[in-house]
């Protein structure tokens, strides 16, 4: 772990990113760097390390299906002003030959890592602040050889409603303005697609994507991020889709 200074006019406490170390993820933490403290979470150490000394933020290397990977970056922030649950995995297959591992897996990384994400940062959230869900377009339309995948995005998109309501009603009774936030994005480029085991779906979602006339890039999502983050307190922008223009599903 390694901590750099603060961000003079910051809002007071960090902002969590998770699956920090490329991606959308990575996208997020450039795009909110000059407003907000940073705390950056990956299992991979190399390129978290080298984004979070160009950022001036903290990296903190580790699985956030540990816990410890969880307390330790609470130790870091000392404090938050919000989270960006993002990490996730894609080990999609169709159901007859998936590996029950990879579902497990699935299970562990987007749904149980969110849930412990949250349960570890809200609590701290005590001045109000934002809790950002990054969920799928797969949440709403289950896609071949996608289930599971779909099934825990799913899960991460009710649970964000269930946290809102929860955290609105706490508000009538002198709780913090906590904002929930699920952002459903489609084909974006990342390496999620070349992460696929599975090879004739992998060469299936390759082709899908290469058929699109545009597919989204991290920086996208990261404006959208941004946008629900940058409003006003009395303002929660509870869910936003987003998906490349020619994109019919």
């Amino acid at each position: 772990m390694t901590t750099h200074g603060s961000n003079a006019g910051a809002p007071e406490g960090a902002l969590l990113i998770t699956g920090a170390a490329s991606g959308i993820g990575s996208a997020v933490a450039r795009r909110m760097a000059s407003t907000r403290r940073l705390v950056l979470t990956s299992r991979s150490e190399a390129p978290l390390q080298a984004l979070a000394d160009a950022l001036n933020a903290t990296a903190v290397t580790g699985d956030i299906t540990d816990e410890a990977t969880l307390a330790r970056c609470i130790e870091a922030a000392d404090g938050f002003s919000g989270v960006v649950a993002n990490a996730g995995i894609m080990p999609i297959a169709p159901i007859s030959s998936s590996a029950i591992a990879d579902w497990q897996d699935t299970v562990q990384v987007n749904l149980t890592g969110v849930l412990q994400t949250v349960h570890a940062v809200l609590p701290r959230l005590v001045d109000g602040g934002d809790v950002v869900l990054m969920s799928s377009v797969a949440a709403q339309c289950a896609f071949p050889s996608a289930a599971v995948y779909s099934a825990t995005k799913a899960a991460v998109s009710m649970f964000a409603q269930g946290l809102r309501a929860e955290t609105a009603a706490a508000m009538k009774h002198g709780g913090p303005a906590i904002r929930v936030t699920t952002v459903l994005p489609g084909a974006v480029d990342t390496a999620l697609p070349a992460s696929i085991r599975d090879e004739a779906t992998r060469a299936g979602t390759e082709a899908y994507y290469r058929d699109l006339p545009h597919v989204l890039q991290p920086e996208d999502i990261a404006e959208a991020v941004a946008f629900a983050l940058e409003q006003p307190t009395r303002v929660s922008i509870n869910e936003i889709v987003i998906r490349p223009t020619g994109m019919v599903r």
